[in-house]
């Protein structure tokens, strides 16, 4: 048997499925086939019930589903309203930002996480998922006591004489970008790690023995290499700081309105199902969107693999 051989009988062994187009399945196989379609119906269920209906029952919403008017587009030619428009642009443009500052933030942290000595790596991971543990509205409302007109950065920036009277630092997109920013960050952090970890160190020393400066090692060895890990955490906190409502709703204070109060609106005040399924369901088709671009990009199956290798 021939190495590729050996290879296409090693691959159809670790298949979940035996293929039963190949001929006539053994004893065992069938078996086998049996108990993988038994182990995979309830997981397959759950996620036809969980994910699968509920996005099909808010697509028929959004087209008039459930209403007395019947099927209409009007749902989404209400978004087509410049109020509507100004809120998903303000959306886009504050978990773009988000997302940004947190590459920017989170790609030095990772980076030290994983060059320092372990002991170290392992007290800066404990503080990073301590930051996860705390709920996101108890951090959103510590802000508010940190940011506010008596609040420690006000009093601190008067009693050394750099400013004469407080900073609106609160109650205003200044204040949505400061949280949605400290919340998001460990996401992106824990996204490059495992890329970061991946990359082989004897790269960077061949580029370095080679006579490469530092800083083009990093920009043409380190940096692609860990793209696809900073493009999966990219994608990450922007899905997340796009569909975000505690933090813009209450260290925003009004100020910073997004789509998804708009979405809080049409249900409480309006009463309009038809118009905020279909909000929502405009709000999944830019993150689908996205997804499809990483995949450009970087690849899906990427984010399952080692790190992106």
């Amino acid at each position: 048997m021939t190495q590729i051989e050996a290879s296409a009988q090693e691959g159809q062994n670790s298949r979940l499925l035996p293929d039963a187009a190949s001929g006539s399945l053994t004893a065992w196989q069938r078996q086998q086939r049996g108990l993988t379609l038994s182990l995979m119906a309830v997981p397959t269920l759950a996620m036809i019930a969980v994910f699968v209906m509920p996005l099909l029952v808010l697509l028929w919403m959004s087209f008039g589903g459930g209403g007395k008017a019947g099927f209409s587009l009007q749902g989404y030619i209400d978004l087509l309203q410049p109020v509507y428009l100004k809120l998903l642009f303000f959306t886009l443009q504050l978990a773009l930002l988000t997302t940004v500052l947190c590459a920017l933030l989170a790609y030095p942290i990772a980076y030290l996480m994983v060059n320092v000595s372990s002991r170290f790596s392992a007290w800066m991971g404990m503080v990073l998922f301590m930051t996860l543990w705390l709920s996101f509205l108890a951090r959103t409302f510590a802000w508010i006591i940190i940011l506010q007109r008596r609040g420690l950065v006000n009093n601190f920036l008067i009693s050394v004489g750099i400013i004469d009277s407080p900073l609106e630092l609160v109650y205003n997109k200044l204040g949505a970008y400061i949280g949605m920013v400290h919340i998001l960050l460990p996401f992106m952090v824990l996204t490059l790690i495992p890329a970061m970890k991946a990359i082989d160190p004897a790269y960077v020393r061949a580029g370095l023995s080679l006579g490469a400066s530092p800083p083009r090692v990093f920009r043409d060895i380190y940096l692609p290499l860990s793209l696809p890990g900073l493009v999966a955490g990219s994608m990450l906190v922007f899905t997340l700081a796009f569909g975000f409502f505690i933090t813009p709703a209450i260290l925003g204070g009004g100020r910073a309105p997004t789509i998804v109060m708009a979405i809080r609106d049409q249900i409480q005040q309006l009463g309009d199902m038809q118009l905020a399924a279909a909000t929502s369901m405009v709000l999944l088709v830019f993150c689908i969107g996205l997804l499809f671009i990483y995949d450009r990009v970087a690849g899906v199956d990427r984010i399952y693999d080692k790190g992106g290798r």
